[in-house]
């Protein structure tokens, strides 16, 4: 995607034009390479509506006054022979790991004038040059797989520069298809058969080698009712057309031996003693891993070694490590007689989940064999390699998912990965050494082709991006490969942008109607509104996107935002749907109504998707993502409970009043019930008047507080609501309610310029119905600002809440801002990437209090991460004032070496570590919090104080207002 220019649709000094060039090959040459060419021949075809000769073979007796010139330095006799002549310097590319160049060369055949001429140092170097110029040319390495369309020109030129890309960054680099069904494998069996075949496959490998990755492992779930796949077995060709392709094969985490599990259960090993048990079954399994390395000889592979228990799951023996020990022993004596030694084929280990435990309690795996380690399997790496094992001889790689299933629950359906915290994890990843192998869990594939592009992109080069270009690599992707003009590309990755930031907050299968506060800071409201303003602006946009780049541009941004928005929709909804039955409101109803519309809404969005270009992808989006319980795993259809309706014809009983108040801030007190201490005609009063209290209204806090005004009768009824004091507004201060109608939102407002100094108290707003309610709204209002030689974030509501991008220092030199991880709208900071955890750098963030009392609680929030190198841990400093200096450790220690930390199962849903220390604040003025972070892999995203004030969210509370030492909000009001 960022490879170096070499082709384009405008001539320059030195260009040559390339259409309808002859390609030329040497049929001693790479097969992949001349499978890469056929296509390459096909892409021009797509272009510019010409498909040029491919030659095969001797070109000697060729004539044209320009062509294309492929081949590997090792294989091909035409490279070989312009190297000789002095026409091609490969000095740069010699002995690189997939590394090609490119250059126009003056008569490089005695009847070619001119030569675009792309070598490649190896096979899939070779390959990979050929594919930059596909889509350089304008064939997105999606074409088929995405929809996205083709750039039609009649005009391509070669440019007369030198060019050189590679080597990767990471060595091996591919996808694990897994968890395919039911969406993958509904689509398989539909549109091409039983098994994933050949030719699935090679739709697989060229989109790998058009993406610059060489290695899979493939599809091994099972499809009810299809049997289980086996690459291997499944279609004889599939291994030997990877091959020829050249992807690199290996299996799965637990399926060693280049062995797919789902052979086990083949009768010839399954019968009559068909347990996966080493212990018991020891002869059979050896028999088992034998046939797989012989299997795979001649042919290019990673052998993946080890055992784990059947299904995936941890093997059920005394002392599993000692197990696994003497299994490696076995699998290394069958690699040595299938390849003449013990370290003749690449191989790895999976160190996932309870296998790291064995290794970090002393496991001791060959010095040759690849440590892969794992994230937690969503998206936060577990272990990385010490300085030791990152010079091991296999060196260390990284198993990392970008869809699940499994605990605490499962994620599948749609793309919900934030881009900015996958790239913190990969590059911290690459800067500790694991740079052997990195394997994505991907899924179905198609939900997730802007992350996994973006992963392979990190793969090939990880300096390509830095994370505060994240909006580049949205409108890159979009403007190369829907064929986009750059302002509705530029438009594209705003709305990809505003995915990112809003998917980072929670995933959505993990997202219920009790997440997101209905009652404080406006919380779920203002969520439901960030995601209706992106589904809007993509609407408008659709208008927009040429027919061509339609089915694409619904793909990869109108489905994905609007479907987003739909589920949270429905979520929020049914919150509001039972808080509003409790309280008996008449509007319960039609929230009812709304998250059914929902409902057919979301499966309608499926059914849209599936009948595209006459149902080319039906079924991929059938993935059920409602109903999850209190289990992982994902439900089997779709399915949502809990509905309320509230009887509107029937009244409630006279002594509860024919309209209600909800406050903001409050469920209300005994709602819906009959209130024995009051009727109509007296307030709620003792316990009963927190029901009918706003939170406080302050001039550095929020400026307005409101209240709902609902019917719970059968009748109409006028109220008006009045004020003691024309300083403090309700607005509407008059309106009706309707049996059928909405509920009223009141909204209460102070004009500052009129308070009296210094007070601090409580008002009373009266309400009246015309049919005998009478409700008191209580008002908290505090007139209270800082001294004028004061600065800093403000208190307000009880709390003191700072993005932790709100420093007030400079910046020190150890850190560097984040501008896109995490679940503030700013981003977050951490350790620059050579910071030692040794620096003395702080962030400041000064304060103001002025509730009185020692009484007070941090709560620092942290992306999640974990003990990547246990030693030394994770560790933060905080200093209040001029106060001691304490550590802390950010990730709690694990029960056992390996294990996850205590924790960890609702932080991995909430996407952060929160952390609360007590701090003593006797005296209100004038304060300062510093942090320093003692980690890489430390990223700190909000600063909360509570001073008593804090309630309950999911985000917490906003930002507080900054006082700068003269700025007075109350002479700022209009």
């Amino acid at each position: 995607m960022y490879a170096p220019s070499f082709a384009s649709h405008t001539a320059s000094p030195g260009s040559v034009s390339l259409v309808n060039a002859p390609i030329l090959v040497d049929d001693e040459d790479f097969e992949g390479v001349r499978i890469a060419v056929r296509s390459l021949s096909e892409d021009f075809a797509r272009v510019a509506g010409l498909s040029p000769q491919v030659i095969v073979g001797d070109s000697r007796s060729f004539k044209a006054e320009a062509a294309i010139l492929v081949g590997s330095v090792t294989h091909s006799r035409l490279i070989q022979s312009l190297i000789r002549e002095g026409k091609l310097d490969v000095s740069a590319i010699v002995g690189k790991w997939e590394t090609y160049t490119t250059s126009i060369i003056e008569l490089p055949l005695p009847g070619v004038k001119k030569a675009l001429v792309i070598a490649g140092n190896d096979k899939r170097g070779t390959i990979f040059g050929v594919y930059t110029l596909s889509e350089q040319i304008g064939v997105s390495p999606w074409h088929w797989w995405a929809d996205t369309p083709v750039k039609q020109s009649t005009t391509i030129y070669a440019l007369d520069v030198v060019t050189k890309d590679g080597p990767p960054s990471v060595k091996y680099r591919g996808i694990f298809i897994n968890d395919e069904a039911p969406s993958l494998a509904g689509w398989l069996h539909e549109k091409i058969g039983p098994h994933f075949n050949d030719e699935f496959y090679k739709r697989v490998f060229e989109l790998l080698l058009r993406l610059k990755a060489n290695f899979l492992w493939p599809a091994m779930w099972f499809g009810f009712p299809h049997p289980g796949s086996s690459f291997f077995m499944d279609d004889p060709l599939n291994q030997e057309t990877a091959d020829r392709y050249g992807i690199v094969m290996s299996t799965s985490h637990h399926e060693p031996m280049q062995r797919a599990m789902n052979e086990w259960f083949d009768r010839p090993y399954f019968e009559p003693e068909g347990s996966w048990s080493w212990l018991t079954n020891k002869e059979k399994i050896t028999k088992y891993f034998r046939e797989g390395a012989e299997r795979a000889k001649g042919h290019e592979s990673y052998i993946t070694m080890g055992m784990r228990g059947n299904g995936d799951r941890p093997m059920n023996v005394d002392d599993p490590s000692s197990v696994v020990k003497e299994v490696l022993s076995t699998q290394r004596e069958i690699i040595k007689e299938a390849y003449g030694k013990e370290d003749g084929v690449p191989q790895l280990m999976a160190l996932y989940k309870e296998v790291q435990e064995y290794y970090d309690g002393g496991l001791d795996i060959p010095d040759d064999v690849t440590l892969l380690f794992a994230d937690d399997n969503f998206g936060t790496v577990r272990r990385l390699p010490n300085s030791a094992e990152a010079r091991r001889r296999g060196r260390a790689g990284i198993y990392y998912h970008l869809e699940y299933v499994g605990a605490p629950r499962s994620y599948k359906w749609l793309n919900s990965n934030s881009c900015a915290k996958v790239w913190q994890q990969l590059e911290h990843t690459y800067n500790q050494g694991a740079d052997q192998v990195w394997i994505f869990n991907v899924g179905d594939i198609k939900p997730l082709e802007i992350p996994l592009t973006f992963v392979l992109t990190l793969a090939w080069n990880i300096k390509a991006l830095e994370m505060d270009q994240l909006p580049s690599f949205f409108h890159t992707f979009f403007k190369r490969n829907l064929s986009l003009g750059d302002g509705i590309s530029q438009r594209c990755a705003g709305l990809l942008l505003k995915h990112e930031r809003l998917v980072a907050l929670r995933k959505h299968e993990h997202i219920e109607a009790d997440t997101f506060s209905l009652l404080n800071y406006n919380e779920a409201d203002n969520i439901l509104h960030q995601w209706r303003e992106a589904l809007e602006e993509a609407e408008e946009l659709q208008k927009w996107v040429p027919s061509t780049s339609a089915p694409a541009y619904f793909q990869l941004v109108l489905h994905p935002i609007k479907a987003s928005y739909t589920y949270v929709a429905l979520r929020i909804n049914q919150a509001k749907n039972q808080h509003y039955g409790v309280q008996r409101r008449n509007t319960a109803n039609p929230v009812a109504y709304e998250i059914l519309r929902l409902f057919e809404e979301d499966f309608n969005l499926s059914e849209e998707y599936h009948s595209l270009l006459n149902g080319k992808w039906n079924h991929i989006m059938r993935q059920p993502h409602y109903g999850y319980t209190d289990t992982w795993h994902a439900p089997s259809r779709d399915s949502i409970s809990g509905l309320s309706f509230v009887q509107t014809r029937q009244d409630s009983n006279a002594i509860c009043g024919w309209i209600g108040v909800a406050v903001e801030g409050h469920q209300g007190v005994r709602p819906g019930l009959i209130n024995e201490e009051s009727d109509r005609t007296h307030p709620s009063r003792r316990d009963l008047i927190r029901g009918v209290t706003l939170p406080p209204i302050e001039p550095f806090g929020s400026q307005t507080r409101s209240f709902e005004i609902y019917c719970r009768g059968s009748r109409s009824a006028a109220w008006t609501i009045t004020s003691p004091h024309e300083w403090l507004a309700a607005s509407p201060p008059r309106g009706t309610t309707e049996p059928k109608g909405t509920d009223k939102l009141i909204k209460v407002s102070v004009d500052w310029a009129k308070v009296p100094e210094g007070f601090n108290g409580e008002v009373l707003l009266d309400l009246h119905s015309s049919l005998g309610d009478f409700e008191q709204i209580h008002v908290p209002v505090g007139n209270t600002v800082p001294a004028k030689n004061t600065r800093g974030f403000v208190e307000a509501d009880g709390h003191v809440s700072i993005n932790a991008t709100s420093f007030n220092n400079t910046l020190p030199a150890s850190y560097r801002l984040l501008p896109f991880i995490g679940r503030t709208p700013t981003g977050a900071v951490a350790l620059a990437v050579n910071a030692p955890s040794t620096h003395s750098g702080y962030l400041e963030y000064p304060f103001i209090t002025f509730t009185p009392g020692p009484a007070a609680t941090l709560i620092l929030e942290f992306t999640l991460t974990l003990d990547a190198n246990p030693n030394p841990p994770i560790t933060y400093d905080i200093q209040l004032d001029d106060g001691s200096i304490t550590t802390h450790r950010l990730v709690p220690s694990p029960s056992t070496p390996g294990k996850l930390p205590r924790g960890w199962k609702d932080s991995v849903m909430d996407n952060i570590w929160k952390r609360r220390h007590q701090l003593d604040i006797s005296s209100p003025g004038s304060h300062a919090l510093k942090v320093r972070l003692g980690a890489q892999n430390c990223v700190l995203e909000k600063i909360v104080l509570d001073l008593g004030g804090v309630r309950e969210s999911y985000l917490g509370p906003p930002e507080s207002a900054f006082y700068d030492g003269c700025r007075d909000p109350r002479s700022e009001q209009t």
